[in-house]
């Protein structure tokens, strides 16, 4: 039996859970392959080894697309596979308590599918719970979110960044935009296809995302990388230098910051003095690039704190959250009729209309 309370962290990239006492307990690609339409060949971090190296017969899917379940289906298979292979068929007599994270300004039937996930994969939840993910980020900065105190807390994810302003315990201000991890790895894929006749892959492009790229010019490293030549068509190597890289991804990056600061630009003067107090806080996995808080301090001249693990600031905050003596989650009534999602509390649930 699962009887603890589980978080959840659906990525685009990844897939979290995090158990009550137990840490992160499950943490691999948001990913399956399915053979045949509905038999499942694999999950998780060995399914996204096989993506581009299928044949016919299997298909390979990232059911999360810009922070919201885009294939319902392969996200459920995928989510009891992931749980019969850490808890096997003892799950279906769980009762537990979860909570899932889930980004600001998505659409109330793109909420409640993530609800629905766990209701509909036979876990048997106790109470299914939802939490905006900037509050999750607050929460692993270790901050007191129920001060009046504003706070800025961006992460840029794989697909999407998420910029919020938070006080109070609630979202006081928040934007998302779908330029992050996977924009970038596409930018470089582009422009080094444009500026140096090699085809890579997206797989590769992150290598050199990671491993080379800067938020700023001039970090002079190096990286060989394979691909595909252009013109003769057979398999290349090449040594790419990082200000290649940074060129490729330097308008994604300006799209970023003017972005927070056009954010920073329409809150209340009272957040603002707080913000110049605090200085933003920065996370997510592309957040690792080099000298991205150099980047947005000189941009915003404001101090810029990037979270230690960003690539797990939001199930390190979940954690948090459900580790608390006091944690209380609010019931969802699974398909009940007048039913609406309660976005004003930290906790937030599902609850039926009387």
């Amino acid at each position: 039996m699962l009887g603890k309370s589980i978080g959840i962290d659906l990525g685009t990239k990844r897939i979290k859970y995090y158990r009550k006492g137990d840490g992160i307990i499950f943490d691999e690609e948001n990913c399956i392959a399915i053979e045949n339409r509905d038999e499942i060949r694999a999950i998780g971090d060995e399914a996204a080894e096989m993506v581009g190296r299928t044949p016919e017969t299997i298909e390979v899917i990232y059911p999360v697309n810009r922070g919201v379940i885009a294939n319902v289906s392969a996200m459920e298979l995928l989510f009891n596979a992931s749980f019969d292979r850490i808890y096997g068929k003892a799950k279906r007599a769980s009762g537990t308590n979860f909570v899932i994270a889930l980004p600001t300004d998505i659409t109330e039937v793109e909420k409640r599918s993530f609800a629905d996930l766990v209701h509909k994969s036979g876990l048997k939840p106790k109470n299914v719970s939802l939490v905006d993910k900037p509050i999750c980020v607050a929460m692993a900065a270790g901050l007191d979110i129920m001060k009046a105190k504003g706070v800025m807390t961006v992460d840029v994810g794989a697909d999407t960044t998420e910029i919020a302003i938070i006080a109070l315990g609630g979202i006081v201000r928040s934007r998302l935009l779908p330029t992050a991890g996977n924009k970038f790895d596409e930018s470089i894929c582009n422009y080094i296809r444009q500026k140096c006749a090699l085809v890579i892959g997206k797989s590769n492009a992150e290598q050199l995302k990671m491993g080379i790229a800067g938020a700023v010019s001039g970090q002079s490293l190096t990286m060989q990388v394979n691909g595909r030549d252009v013109v003769t068509g057979l398999p290349k190597r090449m040594e790419i230098e990082s200000d290649l890289v940074y060129e490729a991804i330097k308008d994604d990056l300006k799209n970023i910051t003017e972005n927070i600061k056009s954010t920073l630009e329409h809150i209340p003067p009272e957040v603002s003095s707080d913000i110049i107090d605090a200085g933003i806080y920065v996370t997510g996995g592309s957040a690792r690039i080099g000298n991205f808080d150099k980047l947005l301090n000189a941009e915003t001249s404001l101090k810029i704190n990037i979270l230690e693990d960003p690539q797990d600031s939001v199930i390190n905050g979940l954690g948090k959250l459900i580790d608390e003596d006091n944690f209380k989650t609010q019931p969802y009534i699974y398909r009940q009729p007048g039913y609406s999602v309660n976005l004003r509390n930290v906790n937030h649930g599902i609850t039926k209309k009387k």
